[in-house]
């Protein structure tokens, strides 16, 4: 790990943190960092750093000043964070920091809000295709199994797009179900390659996974698995219910993944999957994601206890089917985050949350041994459970570029032969 001038207090204390939980063995700590430089390590869903600039903070507040109701201003607040560290030296150089102490070769990234307009989910689209532009020394978007085994020349990581749920407005109605579901082919074009079915909340594909009914997935969502499975987006489960997530495995003839999630054997929360969930993902190729959010952990939620969840999915399933996906980030200290927020709460909480879900909330995966920045511990973490180096590769990367490859469009060309033929035509 760089100590050097980069190196800040703040993510040098995390990592700290991170050595004391974990306590690993001079050779592991060695062999583990070595193995984190070799692998194309893959965070399967995360979010790239975010970063509060001066400027940034300033901007959202004018925005209150003007008036801005809440959703307009949670909509440029998403689209202008993102914007800010490509439009700042500082922060920018915040923003490649980041990226260097997790040393990525890939990550799962969302890059839209829930269940938003069409409009906005483009919006959000096309800043992270911005970001892959504007920072393509670090970045590049990665849309297939051969991205993710490029070597990373200057630290580039492939940036893999995930929608949180298809947008159900703007691209048509209930009354012309074909043009929403022809809006799947418009999503891979534009380089997505995951989506959830939906978002903790009853959608009209799904149950989620904190509606006090569990329905399940719904025809309509049964249609848009087919055309999922039809286009070549891979079907995630994360958010949704357990009846919805069997339905799932059911239904689709490719691979289904929960890109970041947990085991419900270790702590019963309901983003957690039963253990009958994650064989049936495993059942169809595909993979359980393990996250590493305190409050969706348990009790004492530290590194060691996402290894935990890691070591009993591995037992059940093997490590074939299984994979980390932080559903984390780096996000600028506190004093860093000076912008105001709206004021009022909405009558209706479309997450779902309970104050009951939230009862191990603390910093940990902001400033303790979870920090995104110390994504590294996580491979020296899962050398010290006992699993073997190609148990490793599969889980930081391997099964992620499996199920890309498997739930490609049938007769699709294989970029990496279409790149090298028209190389050759240079």
């Amino acid at each position: 790990m760089d100590t050097g001038p980069c190196f800040s207090p703040r993510v040098a204390a995390a990592w700290k943190r991170g050595l004391e939980v974990l306590q690993p063995s001079a050779s592991e700590l060695a062999r583990g960092l070595e193995l984190h430089r070799e692998l194309s390590v893959c965070d399967g869903y995360g979010f790239l750093p975010r970063v509060y600039t001066p400027a940034f903070c300033a901007r959202a507040d004018a925005r209150l000043d003007r008036g801005a109701g809440k959703a307009e201003w949670t909509r440029h607040y998403w689209s202008g964070l993102m914007a800010s560290p490509t439009y700042e030296p500082e922060g920018a150089a915040e923003f490649r920091d980041a990226l260097a102490w997790a040393n990525l070769g890939a990550m799962v990234q969302p890059v839209n809000d829930i269940g938003e307009c069409l409009q906005d989910a483009v919006t959000l689209l096309s800043g992270y295709r911005h970001l892959c532009h504007v920072f393509s020394d670090r970045l590049f978007q990665a849309t297939c199994a051969g991205d993710l085994e490029r070597p990373r020349t200057g630290g580039r990581t492939g940036v893999v797009f995930s929608l949180t749920g298809l947008p159900l407005f703007g691209g048509g109605s209930m009354a012309d179900p074909d043009a929403l579901l022809d809006w799947v082919e418009v999503w891979y074009r534009l380089g997505v390659r995951f989506t959830h079915l939906g978002y903790n909340r009853r959608n009209g594909f799904a149950d989620g996974c904190t509606e006090a009914n569990d329905g399940g997935v719904s025809d309509f969502g049964a249609a848009l698995i087919a055309r999922m499975n039809r286009e070549g987006i891979v079907v995630d489960v994360p958010h949704s219910g357990p009846r919805a997530t069997l339905d799932a495995t059911r239904l689709s003839g490719k691979p289904v993944v929960a890109t970041h999630t947990g085991c419900a054997a270790l702590y019963d929360h309901p983003r957690c999957k039963s253990d009958a969930a994650l064989k049936a993902l495993a059942d169809t190729g595909g993979y359980a994601g393990i996250f590493a959010i305190p409050n969706l952990l348990g009790k004492g939620a530290d590194l060691n206890l996402l290894l935990a969840h890691v070591r009993h999915a591995v037992r059940l399933v093997g490590a074939e089917h299984v994979a980390i996906g932080t559903d984390n980030s780096y996000i600028s200290p506190p004093e860093q985050r000076t912008m105001r927020s709206p004021a009022g709460r909405a009558i209706f909480d479309r997450s779902g949350w309970k104050p009951e879900h939230k009862r191990y909330s603390s910093l940990e995966h902001e400033t303790g041994s979870l920090a995104w920045t110390n994504w590294p511990l996580i491979t020296v973490g899962l050398l010290k459970i006992g699993l073997g180096e190609e148990e490793i590769g599969n889980i930081l990367g391997g099964n992620l570029r499996r199920v890309l490859d498997a739930c490609r469009p049938e007769g699709e060309a294989a970029a990496s032969r279409v790149g090298r033929g028209l190389k050759s035509l240079a």
